[in-house]
This record gives structure tokens, sequence and C-alpha cells, in this order.
């Protein structure tokens, strides 16, 4: 492994930054005691510090959180500790349930339950009927199914991705691994 695969956590790249979600992802925010809702690409601007180049190849971009930025997660809201952005050059999934529907990279890891086992699966592993946690409109948790998996073929498209606290927070309404 070349020292620039070792970029976090010293795993390989193509398991820690191959995988994200489409830059108009939303997520719920909360900072300075304010909450709402932000585009992932959006977010990525707002926050500080500014970004910095880590894989000149892999068109890498990272941005180190050092405030209290938090988004909503299984449990409340967590803080940020870090913010991805890539190009990616593989087709996009956009994976749907019965009320939400998120586009993500082929190789993004998603928790679902499949026969009542619970398993981290890669998007291009997903089926129709597995089983995703979702948060409905007014904050609570719910199961739903697959409903549809549907590619986006996209020559190309910036991604981002978030390291938080748990590894997990709700992209566009479906809890979603986030490093």
């Amino acid at each position: 492994m070349e020292l620039r695969d070792k970029i976090y956590f010293e795993e390989p790249i193509r398991d820690r930054f191959y995988n994200g979600y489409s830059e108009n992802e939303t997520v719920i925010v909360k900072y300075d005691n304010k909450v709402g809702n932000f585009t992932i690409r959006n977010l990525f601007k707002l926050v500080k510090p500014a970004e910095r180049l880590v894989a000149k190849a892999e068109d890498i971009w990272l941005k180190d959180i050092n405030e209290d930025f938090q988004v909503y997660s299984k449990d409340g809201f967590e803080r940020v500790l870090q913010i991805i952005r890539r190009v990616v050059y593989e087709p996009l999934l956009v994976v749907k349930t019965e009320t939400k529907q998120t586009v993500v990279t082929i190789s993004h890891q998603i928790p679902v339950k499949r026969n009542g086992e619970e398993m981290l699966l890669r998007a291009d592993e997903l089926k129709v009927g597995d089983v995703v946690l979702v948060l409905t409109d007014d904050n609570k948790t719910k199961e739903e199914q697959i409903k549809s998996i549907e590619e986006n073929k996209k020559e190309f498209l910036s991604v981002y991705g978030m390291v938080t606290e748990s590894g997990g927070a709700f992209i566009s309404g479906i809890f979603q691994k986030s490093y």
C-alpha cells in the first residue's frame, strides 16, 4: 500500500473515500444552537476551515471540523469530525424506500436488515426488500423496505462523505454509514 492510500485510520482509499453521497443529499444540522436542513454540498462550503487536498491523483479534498458542528444520527445529534469531497467516475445508485430516496456511489455502505439479520452492505449489494432505518417527518425512526434501486448514469460527479463520532448519520432521511 502506498503512503497516499493511508489517509485516515490507515485504511485504503477504496474503502474510505470512494463511497459517498450525491452533492444534493440533505442532512439535519445543529450549529450554534440552531437546527436546519442543508445539502451536503452547501454544508461543505459553509464549514471552516478551508479544504485541503489530501490525494491529488484521486482528487480528494478534506476539511477537519474543529467547531461544535453536529448532524442528526440514530441517537440524536453527534459531532462531525471531517467532511470529504471528491470526484467519482463510477455509477451512482438511486435507492428508494416507501418514503425516502438517496443517491450514493455503488461502493457506499448502508446498514440494512436482510432476513432479520443486520449487516453493512455496499450499495451495489443492496436488494429490493432489504430494510433500512429512516427518519420520519417528526424526527422519529422507523424501518422501511427498499422498493427500488436504479442506476444514475452520470459520467462524473462530486460526492461527499462525513466522519462522525459514531460513524453514521441520516442522509436524505435514510441512516447511512459515514465512516
